[in-house]
């Protein structure tokens, strides 16, 4: 059966499909995740594809078959200007699209996602640089507290193991279980905390304050690249363990670049 719906949408991933089609995946507070074909958007007359490309909030119209789901009609509503014409804001955003596009299940309307997406949007088209260091550890920040929405938290304050609060210098982290385990607990049960291992209580400080403040008091914080360094491999942990997939490199290689001080 085929049913029309009319929703408000963010793009966040599109490629080539067949001869001249594109396969798109969008954000909406409706149906959550969505994903669906844009017929002949390839062709260098394609009057939708233009306003289906990323940085814009749109009104979608699209045809749901049984078989696929086709974009009959788009609106933008807001362009985001300087992400779309900025290089190192575009790399950033299409970065932490398309790890948003693996990471949130299809067809679960979650409104709040949806409103806090555009949130993080709208700063960062607000901010006139987005560069290296600063890049890296916003970046990772965004992805740690979106894994938290969407049920993938961080255990940064009690053990997971004993659920005590966890001292400083005594503890170790575990990428996978997501979360920190006290050294006492280690030591009890070595076989079930092999492959935790140590972690400086700065990187705990970055992780908690790159979930919990604002962006804003992100963009203004010191920042050391080594500190940096080891607070993006922690959230790849995170990510590559709870989203399926198979993982090419991190998240930061090839796109953002971490120097050795911010």
């Amino acid at each position: 059966m085929w049913s029309t719906m009319k929703t408000t949408a963010i793009v966040l991933t599109s490629s080539a499909w067949r001869e001249s089609d594109r396969w798109y995946s969008a954000l909406t507070p409706e149906f959550g995740l969505i994903e669906f074909v844009g017929r002949g958007a390839q062709k260098p007359r394609a009057k939708l594809a233009a306003h289906l490309e990323p940085f814009a909030i749109v009104e979608l119209e699209i045809v749901k078959g049984a078989r696929s789901t086709t974009v009959i009609g788009v609106e933008r509503r807001e362009v985001f200007d300087r992400i779309q014409t900025n290089l190192e804001h575009r790399m950033f955003t299409q970065t932490l699209f398309a790890m948003l596009a693996k990471a949130i299940r299809p067809d679960l309307a979650d409104p709040e996602l949806f409103d806090e997406v555009i949130d993080l949007v709208r700063f960062l088209n607000s901010q006139i640089s987005l560069q290296n260091t600063r890049s890296a550890f916003v970046l990772g920040a965004t992805i740690l507290r979106l894994l938290s929405r969407l049920g993938y938290g961080v255990e940064l304050h009690d053990c997971l193991a004993c659920r005590k609060n966890v001292l400083p210098l005594s503890f170790r982290w575990h990428g996978g279980r997501g979360g920190l385990v006290c050294s006492d607990c280690v030591q009890k049960n070595p076989e079930d905390w092999f492959s935790a291992r140590p972690m400086d209580e700065e990187i705990v400080t970055l992780m908690r304050i790159g979930r919990d403040q604002s962006y804003e008091s992100l963009m203004r914080m010191p920042l050391l690249g080594q500190q940096v360094e080891d607070f993006v491999q922690c959230v790849h942990d995170v990510y590559v363990y709870h989203v399926p997939g198979e993982i090419v490199m991190p998240f930061w290689t090839g796109v953002l670049t971490v120097p050795a001080r911010a």
